[in-house]
Order: C-alpha cells, then sequence, then structure tokens
C-alpha cells in the first residue's frame, strides 16, 4: 500500500468510525421503538432503558466492532487465514452481508485472499460498492474457487448485537434468528438466557406491527441484556487498550461519562480491577498423590479416580469453569473446598467444614446430581445434601435427576471428561 492510499484508507477508516458513534442506529427504527411505548403507562423506566441503549451502549458496541473488523483484524489477517481449525459455513449471500458492513478499503483486504484474478477481485470489489448482492452472488460462484480464506476472515468479525436490534424488517429476519439461536446454545449461561428472552418480541414482531406486552417485565429483561453487552465491551476495549489509537480512544471515551452510563461504567471498571488482582486458583502439582488423601472418608465422595486420568491441569480447569458460570462462588476457598468434597485431597484447615452453596439453575440440583452421578462409584446423595446448600432438594433426590441436567452443561462437561461424562436423555 502506497502513501497516497493509506492516506486514504485513514481517512475512511475515521470518518466510518465518527459515523459509527454518531449515529448508530437508523431513525427510523428509533421511532418504531419509540413508538412501542407511546400509550404505554408508567414508562418512564423504559425510557430510560432504550436511551441508554441509543446513547451509549449501541455507539460503543459498534464502535468496538468497527475497530475491530476494520482495523485490528485486516492486521492479523494471515493469521486467521492459516488457522488450524475447521472451516465455518459462510454461504455467499451471508458474505456479501458482511463485506456491505465494512469500509471499501477493508473489502479489498478481504477480497485480497480469494485464489482469483485481479480482475474477478476488482469486479467483486465492485459489485459490494454498488450494492449489487445478486451480481456478487453469481460472480463468486461462477469463479469456482475455495471462499474456506475469506469465509474465515468473515466469520471473525464482530456482530453489532445492539445495532442488529434495528436493521430493516429482512436484515433483523435472519441476524436476530441467527442471535437468539447463539444465545439459546449457552442456555446453562444466565446472561445468554436472559438475552435470548428480551430479544425474542422483536422475533415475534419482525413482520407486523405490535405492541410488546408487559412492558415493565421486558424493560428489565432488556436492562440485564444491556448491562451484559455493556460490560463485554468494556473488558474487550480495556483489554486491549495499548492497541488503540489516541484518536480511537477520543472517540470512544466520551461515552464513559454519560449520565446514565458513568455509575454502570464506574463499577463495572471497579470489578475488573479486582479480577486482574485476584489470585488464581491452583492446586498442587502433586494433587493427586496418596499423600494427600484425608482419612476421612464421611466428608468427601469418591471421585477423585476419573479426575486424576486428567490430571490436575484439567481438573482446575473444570472448576473454574463452574465457578465462571456461576454454580459455585468464584473465591478460591470455596474452590479448594469444592476439590476436596469431589476427591478427598488437601483437606482444607478447619475442625468443621463450611457447606457449599450450589447456585443451580432455577434453584435446582440437576447438574451437581450429573456431576454425581458421573464421578462418582458410590453415588451418596445423603452427602450431596450435607456438603451443598442453596438449592432445593427432591425428598428422593437420586441418579435419576441427572437427565434432568441442561444438555449444554452435560456437553462441557463432556469436553472436559469424554470417558466419565456421557449424554443423557
Amino acid at each position: 500500500m502506497n502513501n497516497q492510499e493509506a492516506i486514504r484508507r485513514n481517512k475512511l477508516y475515521y470518518e466510518g468510525l465518527e459515523r459509527s458513534i454518531a449515529q448508530p442506529i437508523p431513525e427510523s427504527s428509533a421511532k418504531k421503538l419509540e413508538a412501542i411505548i407511546n400509550d404505554t403507562e408508567n414508562d418512564n423506566d423504559y425510557r430510560l432503558v432504550l436511551k441508554l441503549w441509543k446513547e451509549v451502549v449501541a455507539p460503543l458496541d459498534v464502535a468496538i466492532a468497527f475497530i475491530h473488523d476494520n482495523r485490528v483484524l485486516p492486521q492479523e489477517k494471515e493469521l486467521v487465514v492459516n488457522e488450524e481449525t475447521n472451516a465455518p459455513f459462510m454461504q455467499p449471500d451471508e458474505i456479501y452481508g458482511t463485506l456491505k458492513s465494512l469500509i471499501l478499503p477493508t473489502v479489498g483486504e478481504f477480497l485480497s485472499v480469494l485464489p482469483i484474478s485481479s480482475g474477478d477481485k476488482k469486479a467483486l470489489y465492485d459489485l459490494v460498492e454498488k450494492g449489487d448482492k445478486e451480481g456478487f452472488v453469481s460472480l463468486l460462484e461462477k469463479t469456482r474457487c475455495d471462499i474456506t480464506p475469506l469465509a474465515r476472515l468473515c466469520s471473525h468479525c464482530m456482530d453489532d448485537v445492539m445495532a442488529g436490534l434495528t436493521m430493516t424488517d429482512e436484515e433483523r429476519s435472519y441476524a436476530l434468528d441467527h442471535l437468539v439461536g447463539a444465545l439459546s446454545q449457552n442456555e446453562d449461561d444466565e446472561n445468554c438466557r436472559v438475552a435470548a428472552a428480551a430479544l425474542q418480541p422483536y422475533i415475534e414482531a419482525k413482520d407486523k406491527e405490535e405492541t410488546i406486552e408487559s412492558i415493565e417485565q421486558f424493560s428489565e429483561d432488556y436492562f440485564s441484556l444491556l448491562l451484559s453487552q455493556l460490560t463485554a465491551d468494556l473488558h474487550y476495549f480495556w483489554n486491549y487498550y495499548d492497541l488503540y489509537t489516541l484518536k480511537e480512544r477520543n472517540l470512544i471515551e466520551p461515552l464513559f461519562g454519560h449520565p446514565l452510563a458513568v455509575d454502570l461504567v464506574n463499577q463495572i471498571w471497579e470489578e475488573y480491577k479486582a479480577a486482574l488482582d485476584k489470585e488464581p486458583f491452583t492446586l498442587p502439582d502433586d494433587f493427586f498423590d496418596w499423600h494427600h488423601k484425608a482419612n476421612t472418608p464421611k466428608e468427601y465422595f469418591y471421585m477423585d479416580d476419573a479426575f486424576k486420568k486428567k490430571g490436575v491441569e484439567a481438573f482446575v480447569a473444570f472448576i473454574n469453569w463452574l465457578a465462571d458460570k456461576g454454580y459455585i462462588e468464584d473465591d478460591n476457598e470455596v474452590k479448594a473446598l469444592f476439590a476436596y468434597r469431589l476427591t478427598g485431597r488437601c483437606r482444607p484447615k478447619g475442625k468443621e467444614l463450611p457447606t457449599i452453596e450450589w447456585r443451580g439453575k432455577n434453584n435446582k440440583p440437576y447438574e451437581l446430581i450429573y456431576i454425581i452421578k458421573s464421578f462418582s462409584d458410590w453415588a451418596d446423595y445423603k452427602k450431596m445434601r450435607r456438603f451443598f446448600t442453596g438449592t432445593e432438594w427432591a425428598k428422593d433426590s437420586d441418579g435419576s435427576y441427572a437427565k434432568s441436567a441442561s444438555r449444554h452443561f452435560q456437553r462441557q462437561l463432556a469436553k472436559f471428561y469424554p470417558e466419565a461424562c456421557k449424554i443423557l436423555i
């Protein structure tokens, strides 16, 4: 890229970034949303949530995605194209939709990875510039080339979640169905379930004008979605802060001072700093050696053989995953006690050991029962009641309840321990 081209690209890039922050959602879409609450009583909470979305979360979400897709991703182009992972499945029309969301210089960089003539690359570029979707799809299919490199790049582009809520009906139909489907796959994640529930009214109303019922409840769910997205975007921004240019920072950081956002941003920042400062959870490398085994079998399950086969690192990752997903408290002492309860190794200090709060979804113990059934040769559910609190135990709690654990939970545990964990129907 010569100096003149670099200057042109830089100019188009920052113009695009400024537009994405200044007007992240179409005005017509904003009016549609506001029309929903025009005749609604006690709608102040909803209006504040809508304002937070329009003036803070949507601009931030779009800006983060814009920077990633148009600057960070092109710089990592070769790494992405050559990564050793399964090829993503993308149709030519989906590739066109992704390219259309990018600035034109980035479109050119993406198309450069296709194994086709420079003339065909130029023709595809021109079709994207003109907005000719049918022509683009037809030409790409006609070249009969391997589109995997281009599909890899497009699949790494970030979804503009907040902006995606207010696309045209045709665009929204695909994007929201896809988004809700992806969120639903993570059914054991509270944020994903809330997000899917909050988006569902838009899915149902996408082809017709329809008033959203239970507006107050929707406001609560929608706020949870906004908070989740705001947190994710802020974490991304702070994690890669040194990679942002001064101009990018100056465009984004004023959003943090918005009256509706400043307290939320400060709270998320304090939590972010605390997480960075926290000591990581570890277990000794010889955790599974015989001398760590306690001679108090009434205090633990008989599960250590299954965990021992995969080693300490996998066991720590498994416990951290449970804490990350909210099943147990994300506290190192709780994690150490949980490790002891499962294996009887490295007993924590204290004459009487405390109970662990199991934070089952909907206050149910199904996932805990699944763990016990999968790993314990002799599943003692009376011990489960003694070791854990915070959930509703069925009077006859036994292994039959393991099949009620979410399929996503079962699949995730099978990734950690495929020999022990089977998908129960």
